[in-house]
């Protein structure tokens, strides 16, 4: 990641979530997610806009399963333009390179989504460590704690 673009930003998912897949340079078709997030909105700022976030690979399809509309993340990654042809300016929009779920996420369909991650063996630990499941992971927050899980 190039040194000064980075960027961290919490906010809630406005919007449909757009999943497809592309063909790489390599000819390997990559998935990859769009979606609109709102930050820190208020009824007396007009027009409120949204950040473009993007994500690519296995966080992409993680995050396809476990995100709805609604939904609260925070998203880490760095800032790019991409170019949408001769007659649309370009677009700025935030790579992301780590994704947390924080509120309204659908557990049940990620879950599924990251069954068939590992058994497609595209979705694996970090090094050192092992697979925890959503028990695991939640066990030590207390009732009406916002759920809180982290994807890299």
């Amino acid at each position: 990641m190039p040194l000064g673009n980075h960027t961290w930003n919490i906010g809630d998912i406005n919007g449909d979530i757009y999943f497809d897949k592309h063909t790489n340079q390599k000819g390997e078709e990559v998935p990859f997610i769009r979606l609109l997030m709102i930050c820190n909105g208020t009824a007396q700022v007009k027009p409120l806009y949204g950040l473009r976030i993007v994500a690519y690979g296995a966080l992409a399809e993680i995050a396809y399963g476990y995100l709805r509309k609604g939904s609260r993340i925070g998203v880490e990654g760095h800032i790019q333009q991409r170019d949408r042809g001769r007659e649309l300016p370009p677009v700025f929009e935030i790579v992301a390179d780590h994704i947390e779920f924080i509120r309204n996420i659908d557990y049940e369909r990620g879950s599924q989504v990251l069954e068939t991650l590992k058994a497609r063996e595209r979705a694996k630990p970090a090094r050192g460590l092992n697979w925890q499941t959503i028990p695991e992971i939640t066990c030590g927050y207390s009732e009406g704690v916002d759920d809180h899980v982290t994807v890299r």
